[in-house]
């Protein structure tokens, strides 16, 4: 986990060019973090972040930029998620890149993003809106429903300090506050939650330690 020093904890985030990920960038300089963003086009970073804001850019595969990025800081926020992203983007690949550079640089603590209607726990009783999510997914979108599969085993494959964020929907914006954190099945586990809250719980991981190798599915 992260020890403090007494310096802001830096946090190296990847997605910031989407709408999650945005608001986690915000979340983060709110409470006071250091931030460094790692983007392939940097015309989609807002200027109003300016110089609160470290930039790198680069390609996800691009291993020497990707471990440059993780270097800097104590933890990694990868917003980077099918759902969310061009398909075209080499997200499972660039995943791995990043897992890589943190066991090579010793940054333990990762914290993701994923779907109840893949990797379930194993506690975990499957309702019929979250069976209903998987078919639609594995019949509309086949490549995003296994590439979100691949990056929850890419990341739960590994010995880092993870926790991966798990939702049905997301809509934009900030949001009333989570409803829900927990298990499927265990509760009415609602289809959306709001992009501002997803960020601010995923920023709340940073330094809590009850989710840690574990994916607990959040709604508003």
């Amino acid at each position: 986990m992260i020890e403090g020093s007494g310096d802001p904890v830096r946090v190296t985030v990847f997605g910031a060019d989407n709408d999650i990920g945005q608001q986690v960038v915000e979340e983060l300089l709110c409470r006071g973090y250091g931030v460094l963003v790692f983007v392939t086009d940097p015309t989609t970073v807002p200027v109003t972040w300016g110089p609160r804001v470290q930039l790198s850019t680069g390609r996800l595969t691009d291993r020497a930029a990707v471990s440059a990025a993780v270097a800097w800081g104590e933890a990694v926020i990868n917003a980077l998620d099918p759902r969310l992203t061009r398909p075209s983007a080499h997200l499972v690949e660039g995943t791995g890149v990043v897992v890589a550079a943190m066991a090579r640089h010793g940054v333990r603590r990762y914290i993701g993003l994923g779907s109840p209607a893949v990797g379930r726990c194993p506690t975990e009783r499957p309702t019929p809106r979250v069976r209903a999510h998987c078919a639609y997914l594995k019949t509309v979108h086949p490549r995003v429903h296994q590439q979100v599969r691949q990056i929850m085993t890419t990341v739960t494959g590994t010995e880092l300090d993870w926790t991966i964020v798990r939702f049905l929907r997301h809509t934009r914006g900030p949001g009333p506050g989570l409803k829900y954190v927990g298990y499927v099945g265990h509760d009415d586990l609602g289809c959306c939650a709001a992009a501002g809250d997803i960020a601010a719980f995923a920023v709340t991981q940073l330094l809590d330690t009850r989710h840690v190798t574990d994916a607990p599915a959040v709604s508003n």
